[in-house]
């Protein structure tokens, strides 16, 4: 019964959106929909008959229904030359247009530590030349510690975690006590799916290593998925008003507005500003909100409810 509403529910969605999007493909044809989730090397565009995937090397362009979203491409176009001061301009174009478009903010704020880096990096380029070669010949006849290795170990002094990668997805691996990590709720089995709120699946792990680690000291905003689990009791036929959290729509997404101090939401693990993105693993992002409620209700036939939840952390860097 459940799969027909969600299946009533999609469809209806799906008839009533605009679907202003457009994917210029390398030949020529033209595909409409609404652009759902952005990648690295892929897209998820959502048509008349679902979410497809579509790879970045079989695209044009793609025409957004929004000036907003167009500034957000050129800012990104630039960001991958590296031209980051170009990048946060437009970006800001965004912001101007749309102020409480988050992406657009999150994005901003990275290109300018992404340029700040960049220049410190410039301005010790000579001194990491010449001690390049005093350290190649104080550990010639040592054993070799590959760059991505390297880089993973100092990810686990600074930030307090250790990444693995499989299937194109992050999961942390590791969480390290008393780290800006862990104090930050983080833990061992959760997935790191954004950097500045850019989404790093199918990502090369050199690349989000890169992104992760910076100057002692600064901090670095990342997305984390994580699965809180609340029992209830069984029949219960009024379960999400007994988790004392209040659910809401901002920017599109269904969140945490508020949480009752010392409810089940609280003890189970919610914070405000969660995004919830699944309930039982039926994925909330087409559903309604009443329909979510139902869903919650209705997992009173179970022992235990099954949330996926998005949550923004910001971490700070460790180091002398």
């Amino acid at each position: 019964m459940r799969i027909i509403a969600n299946v009533i529910i999609i469809s209806f969605f799906i008839a009533t959106t605009l679907y202003a999007d457009t994917v210029v493909m390398k030949d020529r044809t033209e595909v409409k929909g609404l652009v759902v989730d952005e990648y690295t090397d892929r897209i998820t565009f959502n048509t008349v008959d679902g979410e497809k995937t579509i790879f970045r090397d079989d695209i044009e362009r793609v025409e957004y229904d929004t000036p907003e979203q167009n500034f957000m491409q050129l800012g990104r176009a630039y960001d991958e030359k590296g031209w980051y001061d170009k990048a946060a301009f437009y970006y800001k174009k965004a912001m101007e247009i749309n102020p409480e478009y988050k992406d657009a903010r999150e994005a901003y704020l990275a290109s300018h530590t992404k340029a700040w880096r960049q220049e410190e990096k410039m301005t010790m380029k000579e001194l990491e030349h010449r001690n390049m070669v005093m350290d190649w010949w104080k550990n010639r006849n040592k054993e070799t510690v590959s760059p991505a290795k390297d880089k993973a170990l100092l990810l686990k002094d600074t930030l307090g975690i250790s990444l693995i990668k499989k299937d194109g997805i992050f999961t942390i691996d590791e969480v390290r006590p008393y780290s800006s990590a862990a104090s930050s709720g983080i833990k061992d089995g959760d997935m790191l799916v954004g950097i500045w709120g850019k989404l790093i699946r199918y990502s090369r792990i050199e690349d989000v290593l890169e992104e992760l680690l910076g100057p002692a000291h600064s901090e670095v905003r990342v997305l984390v998925d994580k699965e809180i689990v609340v029992a209830v009791e069984v029949n219960d036929k009024d379960t999400y008003k007994g988790l004392g959290i209040l659910l809401g729509f901002e920017y599109e997404d269904l969140t945490v507005m508020d949480v009752v101090g010392g409810a089940k939401g609280d003890a189970a693990g919610f914070k405000k500003g969660d995004l919830v993105i699944a309930v039982d693993k039926n994925i909330t992002r087409y559903l309604p909100l009443d329909s979510v409620i139902a869903l919650i209700n209705s997992s009173g036939d179970n022992k235990n409810i099954i949330f996926g939840v998005r949550r923004t952390v910001n971490l700070r860097r460790e180091g002398k």
